[in-house]
């Protein structure tokens, strides 16, 4: 769809020159174009229409760069907007915003159509283009690259004509470049007698019979070898079986067995010359290479790195002595398996490799679809069979040839009978076509609730509804059997639904239906008809959550569904919550749901004979038995008989009760300064949390604060005087225990800590009848920040007394608080005070004169 866009655009741009009197928006421009596209009109009837509404070149310009460039969003054409199909099918190739699904149900939306990117991959992913589309550019050539897009609801293909990297695939310029195929020559071959000799050779020689001789020479850069008792024998330039005949005779002269039969005489090669040739041309590493004397031209041009895209497989030329001696067409070694076209290389060839003169592209119902390199006149027939020949599913009556003269674009529709005539030119783009259409004659389709549904022939067994279904396999048992459709094509190719009595029909009772070619009979499920909620169950089961419904399911099978009562379930009630469905209400009730209350007794509800059968959306709730409570333990730890844990028995036990279970306090214990710590709470924790919030914000000057960031203690310390407590079992000192807390009765203790705001904090022996201010100067006096009235006393049992007359006793802790940055004047300040204070010593002043 994008480029038939484009070339729209394009062909508009290049005839608009008219002066406009109107002006459309972008959106209808593109729209216009969509709906003259799936119309079957041809890009030149909808430009010259465009022309005549007044579309601006400007505009064009615009769209066409907006287009191409691929912006998301941009120009998406949508059924409501753009093309308006009534009902129709769209032709096999043109333009729709309906998938094949979409297409055929009536009141499904259509699926939009955006622009989307082309995926470009390797040749050995890609597959035959759809329909054999070619995608084309405004300059009627194949997109390339970023720019070869297409249009979601074609079929996603990759480009067959480029790489992931977006370069050009050509056939056969891989061969230089693959790992396993690299033209070295084979050096433990037996030498060829028309080898020819030249400096750098050894000549292993071999005498059997009368006379045994071994001797090994190599050919000297005169071309000579020496032979001892024998002399030079010139060798240079001759081939092996020439050379050989040479030193026979010359070594008969010293060994007359060879002259007489009586001596046999072999020559052969044994450490082999090479040679030095220069690669030339439109290759990737051009250059001087040395290679073996055995290299031929193959062998070059993979020592080269291949060949460029721009490079020819058709035309390398060998120059030796300055003359061209071979032109070689590697296409024959390729296609045909030609060794005469892997010439053998000698000392100072060159090998030139040029520009390719013809390159052409071929995509489509075709086996390789890719570049070729095409020689002068070859015609349309051998790039056919470059190409593998045919697809199967290709139309062979023609192809399509596109064309430019360096000025426009021709396309040229060529027959069967002129493809061995036709010639190819340079950057012609071929297209062959597929000859798959979407229209059949003798089809029908079943879908939905049948063991085997699919497309079926229509004519010999199948004829009516009923026959279709029994050759679909039948109706599966949650087939709804109260109404099918038929979605039917009518003769303009329109689409109607037609009802379907389908119980009736299969049953007997109501007359057989004929089916015409292309209806799709669907047969839905009940369940897709009649939408049935799951159950919910929550509470003391094993695995509360949602369960899928299903006819007759009761209270009792919904919890052994769930696993079974948990430990602390109450099977005296349970609740059963249910939606109120009433489709035939004509006003609004306040009754939001009905809930039934039930008990359960070995498993099974205790009230009437039968279970209490659950609806869709029923929500089971399972309770917890009113006894049932988990064990609370507490601790005791330190100064007792027994210290440990201990399980409360009763909601109102209190630390008394816990001090005599555990034996009492020993002898050395402190009673007076025990502590009670206590695990928070939710409640405390979101107090405690939400004035350390309020606290940071007035310290930060912030609105919010990120309560992750809050620490809370989870353990906390309560006052506690358990001396009074046991004194007094039950009463208010006698605090009630609650789970997780934790009773510390500590040792006698003998000083006193003084900390804070001192010169010297310090632990000194505790003196009975000392003041604050004794302890304070044993650690060095107040400090110079210290705020004495502040002064507080930290006891043993966790509470608290503020001032300096505050009572002293064993283990406690005096803490003297210091000055915070609030309470200091800075010197701006004091300067702030001076100059007001002298400003109303001068206003005094001033009003005593006025009075005088």
């Amino acid at each position: 769809m994008r480029d038939k866009l484009i070339f729209v655009l394009s062909a508009l741009l290049l005839a608009a020159a008219q002066p406009a009197f109107a002006q459309m928006s972008d959106d209808q421009i593109i729209s216009y174009i969509a709906q003259g596209v799936a119309s079957g009109k041809t890009e030149r009837q909808i430009g010259t229409e465009l022309m005549a509404k007044g579309v601006t070149t400007s505009q064009l310009q615009r769209l066409l760069k907006q287009y191409k460039s691929g912006t998301p969003g941009d120009f998406t054409v949508s059924g409501q907007t753009a093309i308006k199909l009534d009902g129709r099918r769209p032709e096999r190739g043109s333009a729709s915003v309906m998938d094949e699904d979409a297409s055929k149900v009536p009141g499904k939306p259509l699926k939009e159509t955006g622009v989307k990117k082309k995926k470009k991959t390797s040749r050995k992913t890609v597959s035959d283009t759809p329909g054999g589309e070619v995608l084309l550019g405004p300059d009627g050539k194949p997109v390339e690259g970023d720019d070869a897009e297409e249009d979601e609801g074609d079929e996603d293909e990759d480009s067959p004509l480029y790489d992931e990297d977006g370069e050009k695939i050509i056939y056969g310029h891989d061969i230089f470049s693959a790992a396993t195929l690299s033209f070295e020559p084979n050096i433990n071959a037996a030498t060829p007698e028309d080898y020819v000799l030249g400096p750098g050779d050894e000549l292993i020689i071999d005498v059997w019979g009368v006379n045994e001789a071994t001797i090994s020479q190599k050919v000297t850069p005169e071309g000579r070898i020496i032979i001892s008792q024998v002399g030079p024998i010139q060798l240079g330039g001759l081939t092996v079986k020439q050379a050989t005949g040479k030193i026979r005779t010359a070594l008969s002269k010293t060994y007359s067995s060879l002259r007489s039969g009586g001596s046999q005489l072999s020559v052969t090669l044994g450490e082999v010359r090479s040679i030095q040739v220069n690669v030339l041309g439109e290759v990737n590493t051009p250059g001087t290479f040395r290679l073996s004397a055995f290299s031929t031209v193959f062998t070059a041009l993979y020592r080269a790195g291949g060949i460029t895209d721009v490079g020819s497989l058709r035309n390398v030329r060998v120059v030796r002595g300055g003359e061209t001696f071979a032109e070689v067409d590697i296409y024959s070694y390729i296609f045909d398996g030609r060794l005469d076209a892997n010439v053998a290389l000698k000392e100072g060839d060159v090998i030139i490799v040029p520009a390719y003169s013809s390159l052409v592209s071929i995509v489509g119902g075709i086996k390789r679809p890719m570049f070729y390199e095409m020689k002068e006149g070859e015609p349309l027939s051998r790039l056919i069979e470059y190409a593998g020949g045919f697809s199967g599913s290709a139309w062979k009556d023609d192809v399509s040839v596109e064309r430019n003269d360096g000025r426009t674009n021709h396309i040229h529709t060529v027959k069967s009978a002129d493809f061995a005539s036709f010639a190819m030119m340079d950057s012609d783009a071929v297209s062959v076509q597929s000859s798959k259409v979407d229209v059949f004659t003798n089809r029908v389709e079943i879908k939905g609730a049948v063991y085997r549904p699919g497309k079926f022939e229509i004519g010999r067994d199948i004829a009516t509804v009923r026959q279709l279904v029994e050759h679909a396999g039948g109706l599966l048992e949650d087939a709804f059997t109260g109404r099918a459709q038929i979605i039917r094509e009518r003769a303009d190719r329109s689409l109607e639904v037609v009802s379907v009595p389908l119980k009736g029909i299969m049953e007997g009772t109501v007359g057989d239906m004929l089916l015409q070619r292309n209806d799709i009979l669907t047969i839905s499920n009940i369940n897709e008809v009649e939408i049935k909620g799951d159950f919910t169950i929550t509470g003391y089961v094993a695995n509360p959550g949602k369960y899928q419904f299903a006819e007759h399911t009761t209270v009792e099978d919904l919890i052994l569904i769930a696993g079974g009562l948990s430990e602390g379930a109450s099977s005296a009630r349970v609740d059963v919550s249910r939606r109120i469905i009433d489709p035939y209400s004509t006003s609004a009730s306040d009754t939001l749901a009905m809930v039934y209350s039930m008990a359960i007794k070995d498993g099974l509800v205790d009230e009437g004979e039968g279970g209490f059968e659950l609806k869709p959306y029923d929500v089971v709730s399972v309770r917890r038995s009113p006894t049932y409570i988990e064990q609370r333990n507490v601790t005791i730890t330190g100064e007792v008989t027994f210290p440990g844990q201990y399980t409360l028995l009763t909601n109102n036990e209190r630390v008394s009760d816990l001090v005599k279970r555990a034996g009492g306090a020993s002898p050395n214990g402190n009673v007076r300064g025990a502590m009670l710590k206590r695990k928070i709470n939710q409640y405390e924790r979101n107090v405690r949390t939400a004035m350390a919030r309020i606290a940071t914000q007035n310290v930060a000057g912030k609105d919010s604060v990120d309560l992750r960031k809050l620490k809370v203690s989870e353990i906390y310390t309560v006052g506690l005087e358990l001396d009074k407590a046991l004194a007094h079992p039950g009463s208010d000192y006698d605090i009630v225990l609650r789970d997780g807390d934790e009773l510390i009765i500590p040792e006698l203790a003998s000083t006193v800590r003084i900390q804070g705001e001192v010169l010297y904090p310090n632990t000194v022996h505790y003196i009975s009848g000392k003041p604050i201010r004794y302890y304070v100067r044993q650690a060095g006096g107040y400090g110079t920040q210290a705020r004495r009235a502040k002064t507080y006393v930290v006891y043993m049992n966790g509470t608290v007394a503020v001032g300096r007359s505050a009572r002293l006793e064993p283990g406690c802790e005096v803490v003297v608080p210091s000055r915070s940055d609030k309470d200091k004047l800075t010197t701006g300040e004091w300067l702030g005070i001076g100059t007001s204070a002298a400003s109303i010593t001068t206003m005094i002043a001033t009003i005593v004169s006025l009075f005088r």
